[in-house]
């Protein structure tokens, strides 16, 4: 299966169009944009203060929304602790760096400091579905790691609205900015800034094709994150899950759209069809019927296999963004599975918690870039500088190394930033 990202000359030519007129003319052209694939009336792409502060939803759904932001917001601390673990955090507003030394100017150190980025850009989806849940989970990561200003764009509704249950969650995480625009116009004016918007120095968040050209066209403007494709699942079941839990998780990740994709993996024939029945009972008269059976159809396959082993080859090689294992010794198979976005283990951890409130971002490699791509997590929001202050023994110590250096590279500038400082002190 060909999950590369696909080149389209027409594709290329419109969202380098999109990106220039952005440039050329900021947010008026963010507008026209807009008005031409998503609101034909809209007046400002900019959400106000009245429109934020106004939005409701029932209160179940804000409590909903409450929980999960506890939940990843908890998750992403944990982490964060868990990276800056051993490192002393400094006065001056620098983050940690390793084994902090006393009457540095008098010893000299070598080490590293870790910085938040000072502002990100969060586009979330819209079109096809309302995603509060991608709101959380690309907002808080950010947040966490101590991001200062954190914008949002999104697909406003044909009316020009944004959905509430957006607006809520960007409230309650107290969003700086929220943009009403989709596709490339959003990523450009995020990337690149305007007369009335500051760029971002990264954007992160899944989106349709023209987001990830414009995201591939604007690469070394400002930081990204991975190629986001279509949602893809691999379910990983031995028989002894009940077949309607194996079936509803595979169902769960090509709900969204028709080119969803869906890996079935099953120990033998008789698991295959206890599973694939219970699909079919899953689907009959479901509210959005047609587009799963459109997915399973051109993007889904049944593999049968005779041991965990095997499951577990086939689950490295396709390398899915979810995965679920229901099987007798899951713990085992997930510790063999090396390529994946995230994993979901046993009966009791559905897919839907994953998406909405385990706590790890639901945003992660898809399109096999399992192999190599993480989850968005706080390390997408920091960055680390390396710090060298030597004293001048170090240097007279190595100040010949250096100038071997130089003479074997031929800069011989290079060779002479010791010795120069030698001669002079």
């Amino acid at each position: 299966m060909n999950r590369r990202p696909k080149y389209d000359s027409q594709l290329v030519s419109t969202v380098a169009s999109i990106i220039a007129e952005v440039e050329r003319e900021g947010l008026e052209a963010v507008a026209r944009q807009t008005r031409r694939f998503d609101a034909p009336e809209l007046n400002s792409v900019i959400v106000t203060e009245e429109e934020l502060s106004s939005a409701s939803i029932a209160p179940q759904y804000f409590e909903a929304i409450q929980t999960s932001i506890e939940r990843v917001r908890d998750f992403h601390k944990v982490q964060l602790s868990t990276l800056t673990e051993g490192w002393d955090e400094l006065d001056l507003g620098w983050g940690w760096r390793m084994d902090a030394i006393e009457d540095a100017e008098d010893t000299g150190y070598e080490g590293q400091r870790m910085l938040p980025l000072s502002s990100v850009g969060v586009y979330v989806p819209g079109g096809k579905g309302t995603y509060p849940s991608s709101v959380i989970m690309n907002v808080l990561p950010a947040k966490v790691a101590g991001v200062e200003r954190v914008i949002v764009a999104t697909p406003p509704r044909a009316d020009g609205t944004i959905d509430p249950a957006v607006l809520v969650a960007c409230r309650e995480l107290e969003v700086d900015l929220v943009i009403k625009a989709g596709g490339a116009s959003a990523v450009a004016v995020m990337a690149l800034g305007c007369a009335e918007l500051a760029r971002v120095d990264k954007v992160v968040g899944p989106g349709n094709s023209y987001v990830n050209e414009a995201k591939r066209q604007l690469w070394g403007s400002v930081g990204l994150d991975s190629y986001a494709g279509p949602s893809e699942v691999a379910v990983y079941t031995d028989g002894v899950c009940s077949p309607k839990a194996s079936a509803i998780d595979l169902l769960t990740q090509v709900e969204h759209a028709e080119d969803n994709v869906g890996v079935l993996i099953c120990r033998g024939q008789e698991v295959a069809d206890s599973v694939l029945t219970a699909v079919e009972q899953l689907l009959i008269g479901a509210e959005r019927e047609q587009i799963m059976r459109s997915a399973l159809h051109d993007h889904g396959v049944c593999v049968l296999v005779e041991s965990d082993e095997q499951a577990i080859e086939v689950i490295n090689a396709f390398a899915p963004e979810h995965l679920s294992i229901h099987c007798a010794d899951a713990g085992k198979v997930a510790q063999g599975v090396v390529n994946c976005g995230c994993i979901l283990i046993g009966p009791n951890t559905p897919q839907s918690a994953g998406d909405f409130v385990s706590g790890p971002s639901h945003t992660l490699p898809t399109a096999g870039s399992g192999r190599f791509g993480s989850p968005v997590n706080v390390m997408d929001f920091l960055k680390v500088q390396s710090i060298s202050m030597l004293t001048e023994s170090d240097l007279t110590e190595l100040s010949p190394v250096i100038e071997r250096f130089g003479e074997m590279e031929g800069f011989p500038m290079h060779g002479r930033g010791g010795s120069v400082r030698l001669k002079v002190f």
